[in-house]
Parts: C-alpha cells; structure tokens; sequence
C-alpha cells in the first residue's frame, strides 16, 4: 500500500532529487516547456506568465536545485564562488572572508567556504569539490605557511584569485603594499615626536617583513634620518610565528621568551620609544609584557600593530595598528575575477597580475 504523502519518511529513506520532469508532472506541462522557464524564458516565448508563474512556485515548494554539470554543459554560470581558507575562524584573514562573502552577495552570488587547515588533503579535497559543483571561480585566501597545491588550484580552475603572492607565473592576486605600510607606520611615528624604532618581524625569511622594513628605512631617508635610528628583531627558528598547539582551535600564543628577547633587543638594547610589531597579535602579548616589565606605553615606548583586528579597541591601552582595507581588497579580488569570467575561457596561460591595496594608519592610544 503506497504511503500518503503525510506520513514520515522511513530513516533509511534517500531522499531524491527533484527533476525537471517531476515539476512538469505537477505543473501538467511538458518538460521542455519547464526548462525553458526555469533557464530563463529564452526557448518558449509563448508560455502564459500565469503557466511560467506556477512553474517557478512548484520549483521553490519542491526545493528544486540545478544541476552544476547540466549548467556547465549549457554553459550557464553557477553563480558561486568557492572561497577557500585556513579556517574560517583564522583571526588573520576572518575580516577578509566577511567582506568576500558580501561583496559576492553585492553580485546576486553565493561562497562556497572550504577549511583547508583541518586535515592533510583537505586543500586539494576543497578544490575537488568546488570544481565538481561547477562554481564559477575560487578566491583563496590560505596563508603560504599551510600547504595546498596552488599550481593544481590554477591548473583546475583558472578564474583563481589569490590574496598575496602565490609564487606562480600567470597567478592574479591581490596583496597590501607592504612598502608602504611600514613607512606609513614610521611616518606615523615620527609625526608624534618618536625618533629611535625597533621592528619586531620574529621571522627571519618573511618577504612581507623585508618589505615593511624597506618602508620604514624609505620613511627615515625621507626626513634625513640616520638609518642607526631603526633596529630589528629577526627572531630565532622555531619562534618565527605564534604557536599552534591545535590547528583545529587555532591558538594563537607567542612564549614569554619571545616577547622578552624583543623587549630585550630593542627597548633595552637599541633604546627604541617606539615598537612597530608584525601583528596586532605580538603587539597585544608585548603591551601586556612592557607592563610586567614596568614600561610604560606610550610615555616611554609606543607601539603599533599590523592589521586592525577588533582586539585593538579591546587591549589596554587601546591598539594603533595598521588598517589593511580588508573591503577593498575584496572588492578588487571580486572584481578581478569576474573579469576572468567575462574574458572566457583561454587556450594559454593568463599573464601574471598583481593588484596592490595602500594600506592606513588607525591611530588609538598605544601611538
């Protein structure tokens, strides 16, 4: 005996997908006349807008959903992007997957979120899935410390922006202007009556601390300093970044040694009154270390982070830091890739393209 349509579905009961065919039988209509509706109206110019009405509310009551393959073989766009990232929750770049998702919203899309730091794989299993469901580009967002296959990434799917430089020769990314944020962060300095710097980068091969370094040497050639007046602490292997116990809880502590060899080096030993950090996470830990210390901040040693979190209104006191414009950069890797789209599809390789975001200065009590 058939079940009623009130009864509960049997636990092991696979729910199926709704076709085509199943909204026409509703609709007593053909199922070309339903693919012509629901693909945009383009085929059956004749269909009654009360018929093409009542298609598309059995669609929406049936929890219709297209198929990514019958899209990408019409070559219908999916309109959405994936967006992979370490984790979602990664303090570093959780503005910037806010601001993604909006931006694509701003477009009539959807993101597809993949964690790629929560198991061996995951990266290329992300990917996998996201080109699978035909989306129509991917941003990834995933810090160069964690692994994933960026070559394949591009290789798979070519509509790829990556925030920072993959190291790929037709890559298009977006990065901050590292130059420029280390001389913003010195100009900013030397405007308040700071004279001897000291720049904590911790690990001694980041390319984005060379550069801030260059910055900030460019800020004091530029007002006729002498270059003696910045030191910096490169730090030492195995303490280059914050440790994470726990990839899947992502805890963020820098050791008191750390903070103390910098503390060491350039307060005590260069005699900065004033400290630009690599993040506002070191910046944090090291205003709480200066007060164990009995240094006070800022009348004797100011200090300025690296990325605006909201922890910077939260710390004591109160955190200058430099602002990345999070929400530009979004609405530049958005914008890139939907001139990918627009483009087509290539038969080489895209030439490489880089799109620089100025960085500014938020000014709070800490500088």
């Amino acid at each position: 005996m058939p079940r009623s349509s009130n009864s509960p579905a049997r636990p092991t009961e696979k729910r199926k997908s709704v076709r085509l065919v199943d909204i026409a039988r509703k609709a007593g209509v053909s199922v070309s006349v339903v693919g012509n509706v629901i693909n945009g109206g383009r085929g059956n110019s004749r269909v009654a807008q009360v018929t093409a009405d009542r298609i598309l509310e059995l669609a929406k009551q049936l929890n219709y959903r297209p198929s990514p393959t019958a899209q990408q073989l019409r070559g219908k766009r999916s309109n959405v992007f994936g967006l992979l990232v370490a984790s979602a929750g990664d303090p570093l770049t959780s503005y910037l997957v806010e601001h993604l998702d909006e931006e694509v919203v701003k477009h009539g899309c959807q993101t597809l979120i993949g964690n790629t730091a929560v198991a061996p794989g995951r990266f290329e299993a992300c990917v996998d899935e996201m080109t699978a469901r035909g989306v129509d580009g991917i941003f990834c967002i995933v810090h160069s410390i964690f692994p994933g296959d960026r070559a394949q990434l591009l290789a798979r799917c070519p509509n790829t922006v990556f925030y920072c430089d993959p190291g790929l020769a037709d890559a298009t990314f977006v990065e901050v202007d590292q130059i420029a944020a280390g001389r913003a962060a010195a100009e900013h300095l030397f405007a308040s009556g700071r004279h001897r710097l000291g720049f904590a980068v911790l690990d001694p091969a980041s390319a984005a601390g060379k550069k801030r370094v260059e910055g900030i040497k460019a800020a004091l050639a530029g007002q006729g300093r002498n270059p003696e007046d910045l030191a910096v602490c490169k730090g030492a292997p195995g303490a280059s970044e914050p440790a994470r116990p726990d990839e899947r809880s992502m805890d963020w502590h820098t050791p008191e040694e750390v903070l103390d060899r910098i503390i060491d080096e350039l307060v005590i030993g260069h005699r900065a009154d004033a400290i630009i950090a690599h993040n506002d996470f070191i910046a944090s830990a090291l205003l709480k270390q200066l007060r164990k210390r009995g240094v006070q901040v800022p009348s004797e040693v100011a200090v300025v982070g690296y990325l605006n979190h909201y922890l910077c209104e939260y710390v004591d006191p109160p955190l200058t830091s430099i602002d990345l414009r999070h929400h530009q950069t979004a609405k530049a890797m958005v914008q890139a890739v939907q001139a990918m789209i627009d483009e087509g599809s290539i038969d080489s390789p895209r030439e490489r393209r880089a799109l620089s975001i100025e960085p500014r200065v938020i000014s709070r009590a800490s500088a």
